[in-house]
């Protein structure tokens, strides 16, 4: 069975390396396959998921040993699996050198000989390589080279701490719904559940081992959702009052929108353009017995679906380049484009400008980005304040255990790397 799954998580990664998604390379795949075939779907996501984090280790360890250019982009992909169970010690180096010979056989059977000597080839220079590997920055931390002059350039203290914690597992955040249940209350369920926990602040707890949502006490009830504790912190930034008309403009998957009416009695409408994700929205709600308006709709300057009622406050989270939550999406440093971040960052502004007329006087618009980077965040918020002459932004305070500079978190064990900026109508 072990083969297989190399096989299946060979596939899946083969579909990154030419530029698609993570989540959609998992549906492709497993897709095609019957649920009792797949009995190792656990195992095939700790292979994928190690594997793409360790990717800059392992395109180094096949350069070092392989002449020409790999043409089969899923033998590749099974060389980058292997690589890392050996070194990350999954199992018996033979065994697994074994196994990817019988993975390669479906793949291209004329080519299992190439990977078997390629891993023995590996495993015979094995300390030599690791040690050469050590003097390489971009193979070291498993970054492009361009992603870490970024962040070594913007965080020049930082920058070796940011690149650690993305490569590593995120923690898994709890949010307890303070409608249905107290913080002293859900944890006194967990204790009699046996379930390790940290507790945060504020409603925010992180579990000590990862269980499946669907398994957590009170998740299926709406007494809890999963979030971050970065993320948290939005619906608390805002500063919201009772009754207040609130805007959540690119809403889905629908959590800071949610969690803003289990903190208020607020009318809220949550805007989101892509249907499929409005879906994400409505499951959301449904589980938690929410009520709040959802418009399936784009954000522009036209904004033809507003009816011209102001809201008191905004919240929003735009698209970007996710930069900061990684750990959590690890295609994305590999996706990416040194070009993007300018793009998105063009993009940002342009949905400030659009929903900005949607806000009252004195009215606060709270915005969100899941980026490290300035081009999306601080130069984004400096140039929407140069624009317009109505806008002045406001001082944010955080709560001492979060890891932050200015207005930028930093990712850390306890939260992700989140920007906010609180703005003002004047």
């Amino acid at each position: 069975m072990m083969n297989y799954s190399q096989w299946l998580s060979a596939m899946i990664v083969e579909q990154v390396l030419i530029g698609k998604n993570l989540d959609k390379s998992f549906e492709l795949i497993l897709t095609r396959y019957d649920k009792k075939e797949i009995e190792n779907l656990p195992q095939i996501k700790d292979m994928v998921y190690g594997a793409l984090r360790n990717l800059g280790k392992s395109y180094f360890f096949i350069n070092k040993l392989v002449k020409n250019k790999i043409e089969n982009k899923c033998l590749e992909s099974l060389l980058h699996i292997v690589l890392f169970q050996i070194n990350n010690a999954r199992s018996n180096d033979f065994t697994l050198v074994n196994q990817a010979v019988d993975a390669a056989k479906r793949i291209d059977h004329k080519k299992s000989s190439f990977i078997n000597g390629v891993l023995r080839n590996f495993l015979r220079n094995k300390n030599n390589l690791q040690k050469e590997l050590k003097e390489n920055e971009s193979a070291n931390y498993s970054y492009p080279s361009w992603w870490i002059k970024k962040t070594k350039k913007q965080y020049p203290k930082d920058w070796q701490k940011i690149l650690n914690i993305g490569n590593q597992h995120p923690p898994l955040a709890l949010r307890i719904n303070l409608k249905k249940i107290s913080v002293k209350e859900y944890l006194k369920i967990l204790k009699k559940n046996k379930i390790d926990y940290s507790f945060v602040g504020g409603e925010c707890l992180i579990l000590k081992k990862p269980i499946d949502a669907n398994k957590i006490p009170g998740f299926l009830d709406g007494k809890i959702s999963v979030q971050d504790f970065g993320a948290q912190l939005a619906a608390h930034l805002i500063d919201l009052k009772e009754n207040q008309k609130v805007l959540d403009a690119c809403s889905a998957p629908g959590g800071k929108a949610c969690h803003m009416i289990e903190l208020k009695s607020i009318k809220l409408l949550a805007v989101e353009s892509n249907k499929q994700r409005v879906n994400k929205i409505k499951e959301n709600v449904q589980r938690l017995r929410l009520k709040l308006e959802i418009l399936n709709k784009k954000i522009d300057k036209k904004n033809d679906w507003w009816n011209k009622e102001y809201f008191d406050r905004i919240l929003l989270d735009v698209p970007c380049s996710a930069s900061g939550i990684v750990r959590r999406h690890i295609d994305i440093k590999w996706l990416r484009r040194i070009n993007d971040f300018n793009k998105f960052g063009d993009n940002q502004l342009d949905l400030i400008k659009s929903v900005w007329p949607m806000l009252k006087k004195n009215g606060k618009l709270l915005y969100v980005t899941c980026s490290i980077f300035e081009e999306e965040n601080r130069n984004v918020i400096e140039s929407f304040k140069k624009e317009l002459k109505d806008v002045s932004e406001l001082n944010i305070e955080f709560p001492s255990n979060v890891v932050h500079i200015k207005n930028q978190l930093l990712p850390s064990d306890n939260h992700d790397g989140l920007f906010y900026a609180l703005l003002q109508k004047n």
